[in-house]
């Protein structure tokens, strides 16, 4: 259920997504008041309002918690996400130019091979990411032909050992940033954190129906806006838990940039 809605939520633009789950958690919070204030009396309510006050309060901070904790966890993650999209890009760039260091053809053939996984990851596993799926293959496949034709080479001027060994351990961390990348991609809160954060949110709404406000308009518009406070948070925690998905996703342009410049040093312009 969490994994439909959440794919409906996650592809809407980020304004109609924010304006869905605020719309939606509204309607049910002030759809459940109506329902509480019909169904218990409200002088029973208002002769508990001490006691509703002190367990909402309570029940209160520790949601907060819980809420706050997730936020950042997930916006720590996204950041996580971005930085290992820009390391994987660097060294796919420092690699690039540490093939002067060798002799061609063999360096024409590696740039050739770089050059086509940077298009490869924009114009391929980008789109896929964004759809939720994983298409690491092609990418891979260039990879593995860089890395057997860099292990192949048997230099005989004893600086190019010392080259191919930078290379080496450039391309060890490219596989790195890669692999965390399609790690991120893939993984996203547990259902145990998303029954809480839904649990919670209930909880929390529930209980503001305890009080026993005079005028039922005004009872609906503090719900109201406690539900609206609350759907916020989760609509944040839902964009962000998806890195690679929606409009605010981990942007491809630092792969863009290094297209840009290579073809820019291939064919440059008058």
């Amino acid at each position: 259920m969490f994994s439909t809605l959440n794919d409906w939520i996650v592809g809407l633009p980020t304004t109609l997504a924010i304006g869905a789950v605020v719309g939606i958690s509204v309607a049910l919070a002030v759809g459940g008041l109506v329902l509480f204030h019909f169904s218990v009396p409200h002088p029973i309510r208002r002769a508990h309002n001490e006691v509703a006050g002190f367990i909402i309060a309570v029940i209160g901070v520790i949601y907060a918690v819980l809420l706050a904790f997730i936020a950042v966890a997930v916006w720590e993650d996204f950041g996580k996400a971005d930085a290992l999209v820009q390391t994987e890009a660097n060294l796919v760039g420092n690699l690039y130019r540490d093939t002067v260091g060798l002799p061609d053809p063999l360096a024409t053939g590696l740039r050739h091979t770089l050059f086509v996984y940077a298009e490869t990851v924009v114009q391929d596993e980008w789109p896929a990411l964004a759809a939720g799926r994983i298409e690491d293959a092609a990418g891979w496949q260039l990879l593995d032909k860089f890395h057997l034709s860099l292990a192949q080479f048997r230099p005989s001027d004893p600086g190019y050992p010392v080259v191919e060994s930078e290379m080496t351990h450039s391309l060890n961390a490219l596989y790195d940033a890669r692999r965390g990348r399609f790690h991120a991609a893939e993984e996203g809160l547990p259902p145990i954190l998303w029954w809480n954060l839904i649990a919670g949110a209930g909880l929390t709404i529930l209980f503001s129906y305890l009080f026993g406000v005079p005028n039922l308009s005004m009872h609906m518009v503090m719900v109201a806006m406690l539900g609206a406070s609350i759907a916020l948070v989760l609509s944040l925690i839902i964009l962000l838990d998806n890195p690679f998905r929606g409009q605010n996703h981990v942007s491809a342009a630092p792969f863009e940039r290094l297209v840009r410049t290579v073809e820019d040093m291939a064919y440059p312009r008058d």
